[in-house]
């Protein structure tokens, strides 16, 4: 038996030293493959693209601005609130959404966020475009945390010039609070616009070759129940559609230099809500005025001499 001890114990041996250098390799190649520790995030970074639905969007289209807000750094960023502005003539891009805008978010490295404004085109020119947004940054939880902002590069739309009647519908119907397709026929322009989702509020410009034939035709069409009532100094008629037990309508129409302008209200007798007619009339006015449609008409007093 003796014989075979040294062989069985020199196997021993060598099992166990082939155990022990595998277990080294093994530590050697973790060792390997363990990541580096992460770099410390110590700021934010931040991507912010803006753009539009037309560079040349026509009077009375729809303008949308998209801004787009990419996390590109490490951190996270929330609550971003966009703001848009313009330089531009005055009374040419009108918005319809709110001058700023949150969303009640947070953004992951990695993720985007958008938000659109929508414009109303009302008068013509070159606008200048400008997006800017503030937002949280968190590097880590629970902080460390500070406020931060970006903004984008100008972008610039052109609306293209177009008749006078249309710009001046547009800026009156925006500002009675609605924003139509202003039509056209030949050398008359319309609006019309849905008020409280069941009256109507109308507008109508004729232009005529020459003053004279405007003041011929305004008078020419002067009805029995028509009363003559000026409207300013230029001359005016109002009158009144029997439209049922409830609802009346209620006209007004006026003739400055050779442009005759005719208003019209769908409204409740006994509590009537929608724009008058004068109203309207003054809206159509003063954008008439503000764009050089006409001039303005004034009345002249002569001086009272008393005798003693």
């Amino acid at each position: 038996m003796r014989r075979y001890i040294w062989p069985v114990g020199f196997l021993v041996m060598l099992l166990i030293g082939m155990g022990l250098a595998f277990g080294n390799a093994l530590q050697d190649v973790q060792a390997d493959v363990t990541p580096p520790p992460l770099p410390l995030c110590d700021t934010h970074t931040v991507g912010m693209t803006l753009t539009t639905s037309s560079l040349t969007p026509n009077v009375g289209e729809h303008l949308l601005v998209t801004v787009t807000l990419g996390n590109e750094g490490c951190g996270m960023i929330g609550l971003p609130q966009y703001r848009l502005s313009l330089t531009q003539p005055a009374r040419t891009l009108a918005p319809e959404t709110p001058e700023a805008i949150t969303h009640y978010i947070g953004l992951n490295p990695g993720e985007t966020d958008i938000v659109t404004f929508t414009l109303d085109t009302i008068g013509v020119g070159t606008v200048s475009l400008n997006a800017a947004a503030s937002f949280e940054v968190h590097l880590g939880y629970p902080g460390p945390a500070y406020w931060a902002a970006a903004a984008t590069g100008p972008l610039t739309v052109t609306i293209p010039p177009t008749d006078t009647e249309i710009v001046v519908f547009q800026q009156a119907a925006y500002d009675l609070g609605c924003f139509p397709s202003v039509e056209r026929s030949e050398t008359t322009y319309s609006f019309r616009c849905l008020y409280a989702d069941v009256l109507t509020i109308q507008g109508w410009i004729e232009r005529f070759a020459d003053e004279a034939t405007a003041q011929a035709t305004f008078f020419a069409r002067q009805g029995s129940s028509m009363q003559l009532e000026p409207f300013y100094c230029y001359s005016a008629y109002i009158w009144v559609d029997d439209l049922g037990p409830l609802v009346q309508g209620n006209w007004q129409r006026w003739v400055a230099e050779r442009w005759i302008i005719s208003v019209n209200n769908t409204d409740f007798i006994t509590a009537p809500i929608a724009p008058t007619p004068e109203v309207i009339s003054q809206a159509i006015l003063q954008a008439a005025l503000r764009n050089r449609l006409f001039l303005a008409c004034y009345r002249q007093y002569l001086p009272i001499v008393c005798k003693k």
